[in-house]
Order: C-alpha cells, then structure tokens, then sequence
C-alpha cells in the first residue's frame, strides 16, 4: 500500500550523533524516535519535574515556513485540550531559538502499524481496540478538534505490567496485539480546529491525510465538509485492517488510491474472511460510506455499537440490501435503476436509464462469483471482435460491459415489451403465427452462424420483442459464453433448465454447436404450438432426466389444428441425437417456408 509522502514517518538517519541533536534548555535528549512530515520526535528527559518524555520539534526550524509554523503550534494547541487516558498527553508548550517544541507523554510500546503483520486479529480483540480509540476520538471532538489523520502509525500502544503500569518497550514479534496493550491516539499535525480560523491554512481543494485512510471529502479537497464523520470513517479503515489483515483499498499510486476511495467500494470483510461475524462487518461498513450522512454521526455511536457487538447484542447498524446496494453501484457508473425485468439462473435483468439523458438500457448483472474479474476482462477482450461483426436489426446490441464489485455486468439496448417467455405463459400461438416467428428466428441464428457464432442458450426469456412484435434475439454467445459454461444444475430451478440441449445435460463443459441452436429453435417452436415446454418436473434433477432419455410428446397429440407435417418439421429439430436434427439453419429455413406456402402447414 501506498503512503502519502506528507504525512509518513521516517527513520532517523543512519549514524546520527548526540552532537547533532538539537539543545532545548530543561531537557536532556537521549535519542531520537522518529521523524514525520513536520516534525522531529526524541525521547528526552525533564530536568525539572525528572521525567521521560517524548520531544517533538519542528524540523528544519531555521527555514520553516509560516505555514508549517503554524501548524506546528496548532498540533500542539489541539493535542493540548486532551484530557484523556487513551490521548497521549501534552505536558509543556514552548519555543528556543525560534524553533517550537512540545513535550508529551513518552508511550514505548510502539505503534499499532508495527503490530500489524497482514494477519487478521480476533474479532473481539480488534471491536475492542478500535471502540476505546473511539471513545478517546469522540473526547477531541467534544474539545472542538478533528484529528483527520487517524491510522494505525498514528496510535501508540502502551504496553501494560499485570499490575496496571506501563512496562518498557518489548519486541512486538514476542508481545503481539493483545489486550495487555493500551491504545494512545498521537500526532494532531492535521487537525481541524471546529472553533478557530485554523484551516484557513488548508487552500479548499488541497487534500490532506494518508489515502488509505481519509474519507472521501478529505479525498476531494472538501474541506468545510470534514466534520466528526471524516474521523468515523478513519476508524472504520483501522477496523477492517484489523479484521481482514489488509486496509480497505490497495493501490499502487496515490492518484490510483484517491479514485478508489472515491468511486469503489471497499471488498466486503466476510467475503475475505467467511467466519467473520456479520454484525461486525455491518458496523465496520457503516463507517466506510462513501456519504458523510450514512456513516455514524458521532464515534461515540460508533463506540456504542461495538460495545453492543461486545455483549453479544444487535447493533443499531443496519445491513444494505441487495436491491439498495445495486442501485448505489449503478449510481456511481451513471445509471439509475427502474425496476426488474427478469431473472434468471446467472443473472437479473434491469430496466435502467443512462446519464443526464435518461435514456433506456438494460442493464444485465451476473452473480457474485460467476467468475474472476481477470476472466471476465480477458472474455471480453476475446468476445469484442465477435460484438464488432454483428450488425442485425434483429440482433440486440451490447453497449458496453462492467464490473460491479464483483459482479459482472452488461449493458444493453432496452426493449420495452418483455420476452417471448411471457407471451408462452399468456397464450397458444396460432399454426401460422408460430411457423412465422420461427421463421423470423431461424433467420436470425442463421446469421450468426454465417459470422461463426454459436448462440448456445436459446430459450424464450432469450427471445425479446419489439414494439412491432419483431423479436429481438439476446443473451447470445459472445454475452454468456463463459457465463453459461458454469452453470450448477443443482442451483436451478426446474424452468430454468428445460430448454438445456441434450448434448449440454450430458456434458455440461461441452462446446456448443450449430445443431445445438437447432434443438433450442425446436423446443421454442415447441412451446408456440402447444403452449408449454415438453418437458415437466419437480425438480431441475428430474426435468434434466427427461431431457436426457425421454422423447416429445408429438405436439400434434396435444393441438389438433398441428397437421404432421409440422409435428414432424418440430420432432426432427428435438432428436436427441444431435446428428439427427437438421444439419444447418438453412435446411430447417426452408423447411419453415415451404410449410407456410402449402397446405401441409395447416394455414
């Protein structure tokens, strides 16, 4: 992860002397601890009152600017309203040779980050750690002071003697973060004063923090909207680095990180870590929201909840829903979701209107885990070359192509008046009206096998229809492909595997193929006639059995007016033998118009 050079700390120089350290009269230096973006750290001791203590001046006093300064003072101002055990404490404010300095409370057991070894920390341990740091966030703020650079460098850790006292620093390697170490909140340098002129000094649009850790607001330079939730959010970051082993976004620039903390959420915690309890996770997300207004309005809220958590009772956080969840993804990417338009194994379908236009699209999103966002992006690359080639009225276009944390998602062009699967449900198609839409889709696969391109999964929810009634054919090869080879029959319910190729139950890896479009223009010639799919069962399992060892009720036993010429036309297409159907579109095209021109069609 990335580390804002502004605010990062520092070793102190390899083969630095005691003649080089800095006179402070009162004080003695004994070493130095570390540097940061404006200031220099050394363990001293106190002449007058006999005491260590952590030394921090201003670095470089002589050619420090006016700005850096003032900063300097407003740190020591901010810290030194704190009146709390888990603050480090100031104990003396002043100045020699125009360089300032303050001394505070010397904590030597290390910072949180040097504990952190990128392994999840217990549950309890880690709600229990961040709710007494929020607790001590939530007295600055009651002083009137906004930290806004809350991270785990910035929080020392006390170690603790089993009689209460602190005890001198350990190797962390053998201390390890447990509840023997006490949390201390330090370096106030970014603070905001809510009562003072003091970010005069911050320019609007200036961004100040570490990346990984500030809010979206601090991201954007928004200045007058950092308020206590800035600080909620802050924490939030820390717990879920605690929980998961990793901060919330990963980048490999800071401009990289800012537009992840702006535009991406972060990954769900249960998703890396599956025994997370989920309540956990609720309030950890909480803190993360992108808008100030949907985090918790005071980190003593934030605190109050993880003592819930705690006790083992229900937090006040709640859960996002799915729908409320995709409507927030779709926001971010300029869409705003109308309503669903069909569901199915791999994926739901939404009515959804694009930009400031608002116009029409459909907007397809696959299940989580359907694949990995390198196979998806790597799919699409391969399937753009085929999308390029299409250009059938009939055919529906992709306009582009997504990834919604997680879930793969296609954008499409919208047409309003459903699918062909509604209109099979609603009614019996006449002889000549089914010879005719049949037809219209035998063309239809027929180009696509001309442009080598295999629909692989035709079914009426597939088959969408125009205004004029044309039907529109989607979801084909290029918009499923390594989507539809991994589907779980199991997962299925029993509508949804009907209309699967004989060829596809035995071997649901296999590649399809020409013929396999063939039986799919059969099953839905099929389903026109008689009104319903030939095949039924309680299960996905047992209509997958049927498909697979039964043949067709004739469709002429179950519609009078099917003569069985047409019955025959319907039954070659449904062989189970792939290599017994009609070996091209063509064949069973023209097979379509010879029936529609005679009698033998019953029109």
């Amino acid at each position: 992860m990335i580390a804002d050079p502004a605010t990062g700390d520092w070793p102190a120089p390899a083969g630095e002397t005691s003649a080089e350290w800095p006179t402070v009269p009162g004080f003695e230096i004994l070493q130095e601890l570390g540097r940061g973006g404006m200031g220099v750290v050394y363990k001293a001791r106190q002449h007058s009152l006999k005491r260590l203590v952590a030394l921090k001046l201003i670095r470089d006093g002589a050619l420090a600017s006016p700005e850096e300064l003032a900063r300097f003072r407003i740190e020591a101002e901010a810290a030194a309203r704190m009146r709390h055990p888990n603050v480090v404490a100031i104990y003396d404010i002043g100045e020699h040779a125009g360089r300032p300095y303050f001394a505070m409370e010397l904590v030597e057991g290390g910072s949180l980050d040097e504990y952190l070894t990128g392994q999840p920390q217990p549950a309890a341990l880690a709600a229990e750690l961040v709710r007494t740091v929020a607790l001590a966030v939530q007295h600055a703020h009651e002083q009137k002071v906004i930290h806004r650079d809350l991270k785990p460098a910035n929080i020392l850790l006390s170690v603790q003697s089993s009689e209460g006292g602190a005890r001198e620093k350990q190797d962390v390697s053998t201390v390890g973060l447990g509840p023997s170490l006490l949390p201390k909140i330090t370096d106030f340098g970014l603070a905001k004063r809510l009562d003072s002129q003091s970010t005069a000094l911050t320019r609007e649009g200036a961004v100040l923090g570490t990346a990984g850790y500030m809010a979206p607001e601090q991201a954007e330079g928004r200045h007058r909207d950092i308020g206590p939730a800035t600080d909620v959010y802050a924490l939030g970051a820390i717990l879920y680095e605690l929980l998961t082993g990793q901060p919330p976004f990963q980048a490999d620039s800071w401009n990289q990180m800012l537009q992840f903390v702006l535009h991406e959420d972060p990954v769900p915690l249960t998703r890396l870590q599956p025994s997370l309890p989920g309540d956990l996770e609720t309030v950890c997300l909480k803190c993360l929201e992108k808008e100030a207004g949907r985090r918790y309005v005071r980190a003593g809220d934030l605190a109050d909840d993880l003592g819930r958590f705690l006790d083992g009772q229900p937090v006040s956080a709640v859960p996002l829903g799915k729908r409320e969840r995709l409507d927030r993804l779709a926001k971010r990417h300029g869409y705003q979701i109308v309503s669903a338009v069909g569901t199915g194994p791999r994926s739901t379908v939404y009515h959804a209107l694009e930009g400031t236009l608002k116009q029409p699209v459909a907007v397809k999103v696959y299940r989580a885990g359907i694949c990995t966002q390198d196979e998806w992006v790597a799919w699409l690359c391969r399937a753009a070359d085929s999308w390029a080639g299409l250009a059938h009225p009939h055919i529906v276009p992709v306009r582009r192509a997504g990834w919604w944390d997680g879930e793969p998602c296609l954008m499409q062009e919208y047409v309003p008046n459903g699918s062909l699967a509604d209109k099979v449900t609603d009614r019996r198609y006449t002889v000549a009206q089914a010879l005719r839409l049949v037809e219209q889709l035998t063309e239809v696969v027929g180009y696509l096998h001309r442009q080598g391109i295999v629909h692989g999964n035709l079914k009426p929810a597939n088959v969408l229809l125009a205004p004029d009634g044309i039907p529109r054919v989607t979801d084909i090869y290029p918009t499923g492909g390594i989507l539809q080879r991994s589907e779980r029959w199991e997962d299925c319910k029993p509508a949804d595997v009907v209309y699967v190729a004989p060829e596809l139950v035995r071997d649901p890896g296999a590649e399809s193929r020409p013929y396999t479009d063939i039986y799919g223009l059969g099953m839905i010639f099929y389903a026109l006639l008689t009104g319903k799919p030939p095949f039924r069962g309680a299960t996905a399992q047992e209509v997958l059995d049927e498909v697979r060892t039964q043949d067709p009720i004739p469709p002429s036993q179950l519609n009078s007016k099917i003569t069985p010429q047409l019955a025959g036309c319907c039954m070659r297409c449904l062989k189970k033998d792939p290599w017994r159907r009609y070996h091209r579109t063509y064949d069973l095209l023209m097979r379509l118009r010879r029936l529609q021109e005679n009698e033998d069609g019953g029109v």
